[in-house]
């Protein structure tokens, strides 16, 4: 008889969210326990139950958001930062979304991770105030602003797990270029 392969949680995770996103919440255990090469029921006894195995699976990878938490960074081009500011955004509310929307649809009630969309909208919007202050961008209403970059970037999220389209890095700093040339034109 063989050695049990062993995997860790890690590994477990993206196994489980490569499966459920490709297949929905109601794609059975067997497939991720299939895929990471282990018995479902070695699996259930890693996660006690296919809702936690799910909440494992949808949990960010990190929720640390740097990029607004260091501010306007002097001698640095604007455009530069806030298009940086807005990657690190995009790629953490891809995952949050995604998680969302698929934890739902399985009837799984789990609390946003920290910060939420909401607490990032009150962050871009200081950022983008501390930006203008210092005459680096001309922002008539940050509040609105931030509702609007952070708006657009959930709604393209939405819509490409909707149309189960994954994008790629590269089309998402396009998106964002074009997003910003839009907003800050001339810029």
């Amino acid at each position: 008889m063989g050695r049990r392969r062993q995997v860790s949680d890690r590994e477990i995770s993206v196994a489980a969210r490569e499966v459920f996103l490709d297949r929905g919440p109601k794609a059975p255990v067997a497939m991720v326990a299939k895929k990471l090469g282990v018995s479902t029921a070695t699996l259930f006894q890693r996660t006690g139950s296919k809702q936690q195995l799910m909440l494992m699976a949808f949990q960010p990878d990190s929720t640390l958001v740097t990029e607004l938490d260091r501010g306007v960074q002097p001698g640095v081009p604007v455009r530069e930062q806030l298009g940086h500011v807005l990657i690190e955004i995009n790629q953490y509310l891809g995952a949050i979304i995604s998680a969302s929307v698929t934890l739902r649809a399985a009837c799984i009630e789990s609390n946003l991770p920290e910060p939420t969309p909401y607490q990032l909208r009150t962050k871009l919007a200081a950022w983008l105030t501390q930006a203008a202050s210092v005459g680096l961008l001309t922002v008539v209403d940050a509040d609105t602003t931030s509702d609007i970059l952070i708006g657009a970037i959930e709604s393209r999220h939405i819509h490409s797990y909707m149309r189960q389209q994954h994008l790629t890095s590269q089309q998402h700093r396009e998106y964002i270029d074009a997003m910003l040339d839009v907003v800050f034109p001339g810029r």
